[in-house]
């Protein structure tokens, strides 16, 4: 049962972070007014002749990118059953808010708040902004308090915000009146219940929330509004005898917001997160130094920005570093131990991981030419001004698109013939392709599209600079070379029969494929595009020379490299209390394909047996915090701790941009 002493909860933190801290089905209403985006829209002030000037910005923060998709789990986790969720929005948003909440309700619906004295225009052009939307879910056993039929109106109206109850300083631009908010909570919550707003600018909510004997939790990242949302909210209550507080008002900032939530709920609603303490970086506590390494490979879902959380709470001395799924490297390359057992079920990977070791001429001969033809692609590009200057022509309405296409595939041929190179020591043809045709064939396709696709956008947003266009001529370039070496790496024959190649082609397409990302088709081929104009000033040398190091070489002679599934290799050695492990398995998640190879919730299951039952050593297991996986370690003698990821890409929806990860271990 959760508690009854407080009354209010206010948070100067960024919600984003916060909301992953609220229990599971423990708010009664959401009620809230996001960002809409529309500065985004704006024209600017409008100015008026002999008077100030019109306000017709909203905020810098309206500028920022809000994506509804990015609440929409978390609010449908934190939600009662019983619970109401009511978002102020926008025509621009609405739609999204529908697409994001829609299908994880029973029902859904939308209201219009009507201003009965919307801002006036100056010229009879248009309609007046007078009405605002709420979008509003609920499922079938949701509170509501309806006294009459024409309280079921999706229809409210009242004025804006006017004085004196709107704000001067701080002004927030988009403050709700309380009459509306009040409405809306009398209607869809009961007295002691818990209202949330995470965006709760200057505390309107909380007011009506404190009138209405509800309690309420508000959310604010802006210091200035939540100093106003507090003072006012603390003004209420001291207005209203009826409300006794039985503590001092809790306020917490940045890191204190765990602590502060504790305060707010009862032991039983914290009972099945209650072992999750949130991680902060110790600068001062470091175990042991991280060597001056780095990570073998660039690789999805690596570990380098981790080092700060998992660094500190190594043991303090380690016989064997085992690491069953080691992917890019970065974290046993920054690990003292004696010696190193590492593994990985990626063929592909563990064929770079050996190349290297072993100092595969073959591979470093591929590897280097690779990387000088990338290097020379930019080159060309750079010199090649007949390029820019054809598509000035195109711009200038002097040859027709079917003309600059012609040209471009003269171009093509010219370029091929300078990038022959490129070829040479490669396969002579590709299935019944030559490969130099193959070139030749991504840079025609690559640079038309590219030419073609320049002239659409300056169309709709206006002239590019000369800056511009020479990058995205030479992004078109190392395209084509991309796609040809993409091309190759796909090849069955090179596969089978050029481990050297191979493995060189996989080292490339992994540093420069977007985002680091591993998709196959239906066919089994390799299809992520290059990762465009960002990478063009990429280079493979310097890996190359790390490969090639002393350092690296000596360190390789304790590492151990085997091509196994886990648990047949973890069973290939008698582990002890000397020996690590270090655990970051795929994640559990439905895209669960890990290099070609699946990864199941069965396989999850396998691993959770092992380290809890099985593993006499000392284990460290980092993944991301879903309810599956923190059911299968929320055991007896296993200790887990959480900290934030923040993604720097969401591919298709296959992570979140930010989301909350585990550090379990069983010492």
């Amino acid at each position: 049962m959760i508690q009854s002493e407080w009354r209010k909860c206010l948070i100067n933190a960024d919600s984003r972070e916060l909301i992953k801290r609220i229990p599971d089905n423990s708010i009664d209403l959401i009620l809230t007014d996001p960002p809409y985006n529309l500065g985004q829209h704006s024209t600017g002030n409008i100015p008026l002749p002999g008077r100030a000037p019109m306000n017709n910005d909203v905020a810098a923060w309206d500028l920022i990118d809000f994506n509804p998709e990015d609440w929409a789990d978390e609010f449908v986790r934190i939600l009662k059953p019983t619970g109401n969720l009511f978002i102020f929005t926008s025509y621009n948003q609405i739609g999204r808010w529908y697409n994001s909440l829609d299908h994880k309700f029973d029902t859904s619906n939308f209201m219009v708040w009507h201003k009965t004295n919307p801002a006036p225009k100056i010229f009879k052009a248009g309609f007046l902004n007078s009405c605002e939307m709420i979008f509003t879910c609920w499922n079938k056993k949701h509170t509501w308090n309806f006294l009459s039929q024409k309280e079921m109106h999706n229809f409210l109206e009242s004025p804006i915000c006017m004085r004196p109850e709107r704000l001067s300083n701080p002004k927030h631009p988009t403050q709700k009146p309380v009459a509306i908010l009040k409405k809306i909570i009398e209607i869809a919550s009961n007295k002691n219940d818990i209202v949330f707003d995470p965006f709760m600018g200057v505390g309107s909510t909380g007011v009506a929330a404190i009138e209405l004997n509800r309690r309420f939790i508000g959310v604010d990242i802006e210091k200035t509004y939540f100093m106003a949302a507090k003072q006012r909210i603390e003004n209420k209550i001291e207005q209203d005898n009826s409300i006794n507080e039985a503590s001092e008002p809790l306020c917490r900032y940045g890191n204190e917001v765990a602590s502060s939530l504790n305060g707010f709920f009862g032991k039983s609603t914290f009972e099945e997160v209650s072992t999750v303490t949130s991680l902060q970086f110790e600068k001062s506590s470091l175990n042991q130094p991280i060597k001056e390494l780095t990570r073998i490979i660039k690789w999805a879902g690596g570990k380098e920005k981790e080092l700060k959380y998992i660094i500190p709470r190594l043991p303090e001395k380690i016989n064997r570093f085992v690491e069953p799924f080691v992917g890019g490297g970065s974290v046993f390359t920054a690990v003292q131990a004696h010696s190193y057992l590492i593994n990985d079920l990626s063929t592909e990977l563990i064929g770079l991981y050996k190349c290297i070791q072993d100092g595969d001429n073959e591979f470093f001969k591929f590897s280097r030419a690779i990387s000088r033809s990338w290097i020379d692609c930019s080159a060309l590009a750079l010199k090649d001004c007949y390029l820019k200057q054809l598509y000035l022509n195109y711009r200038a309405g002097e040859i027709s698109a079917s003309e600059l296409k012609g040209k471009v595939t003269a171009i093509c041929l010219k370029i091929g013939v300078e990038l022959n190179d490129v070829v040479a020591g490669l396969p002579k043809s590709v299935g019944s392709k030559k490969t130099i045709d193959i070139l030749v064939a991504e840079l025609q396709s690559n640079l038309q599209r590219k030419l073609l696709r320049m002239r659409k956008i300056e169309e709709e947003k206006g002239l590019l600079p000369d800056s511009d266009i020479d990058d995205n001529i030479e992004a078109a370039m190392k395209s084509s070379l991309y796609m040809f070496y993409r091309t190759l790496y796909n090849d069955s024959s090179i596969q089978a029969d050029n481990k050297a190649l191979h493995t060189s082609l996989f080292h490339f397409i992994r540093n420069f494929c977007y985002s680091g990302m591993f998709r196959y088709n239906s066919r089994g081929e390799f299809n992520v595009p290059y990762g465009g104009i960002g990478y063009n000033g990429k280079s493979l040398e310097k890996q190359l020379d790390y490969y090639a190091s002393d350092e690296l070489k000596k360190f390789l002679t304790r590492v151990e490299i085997s091509n196994q599934d886990f648990e047949d290799f973890l069973s290939n050695y008698d582990l002890c209390q000397d020996d690590f492990v270090f655990l970051d398995p795929p994640y559990d998640s439905e895209f669960s394909t890990y290099a070609r190879n699946e990864f199941t919730k069965a396989d999850q299951k396998r691993l959770a047996d092992y380290l809890i039952n099985r593993c006499r050593a000392k284990w460290m297991l980092v993944i991301k915090n879903t309810p599956f996986i923190f059911d299968l370690y929320n055991k007896e003698g296993i200790n887990i701790q959480s900290f934030e990821k923040q993604y720097t890409v969401s591919f298709m929806n296959r992570n979140d941009k930010a989301t909350t990860h585990l550090l379990i271990t069983n010492y």
